[in-house]
């Protein structure tokens, strides 16, 4: 039964490192930053536009109040090189980041009863919530548009 139990929780935090192994950058010309130089080197936006490009070798950390998708708007999103192992890596990356958010959202409101923040903070936190909920729908949308691209 220990051997079980071990390997369940192995399975389970192998699994969570792959879910992890991924990030998304801001590329928005001179302000992109050191780590995200390989993803956003073939995005080439507008001068003032930032596009978000899909990092399978990068790290995000989704905690309390971090998210990926509070940061970077998805409505450009750059997914290349396209291959399945990269598409399944970006939709795991969506669907830990919306977790979060949810979890976030929770916990806004939470505290929101127990009157640790006021109503302000609240709908600031409730507007945050919605804005990546778009940007999760805008991510999936990029990334079916590219699964069918890929056939």
């Amino acid at each position: 039964m220990k051997l079980a139990v071990a390997a369940f929780a192995a399975c389970t935090f192998l699994s969570g490192a792959a879910a992890q192994a991924a990030s998304l950058c801001n590329c928005c010309g001179d302000a992109t930053a050191a780590s995200c130089a390989a993803a956003c080197a073939p995005v080439k936006p507008a001068q003032g536009q930032c596009v978000a490009a899909f990092d399978p070798a990068g790290e995000t950390v989704i905690a309390a109040g971090q998210n990926p998708l509070y940061d970077i708007p998805l409505r450009n999103a750059w997914l290349d090189p396209v291959n399945k192992g990269n598409l399944e890596a970006f939709r795991r990356l969506l669907e830990k980041a919306r977790k979060g958010a949810e979890a976030d959202r929770r916990g806004a409101l939470r505290d929101r009863r127990r009157h640790k923040i006021d109503s302000e903070t609240a709908l600031s936190l409730a507007e945050r919530y919605d804005d990546a909920m778009v940007n999760y729908y805008l991510g999936m949308q990029a990334y079916r548009l590219a699964k069918a691209a890929g056939n």
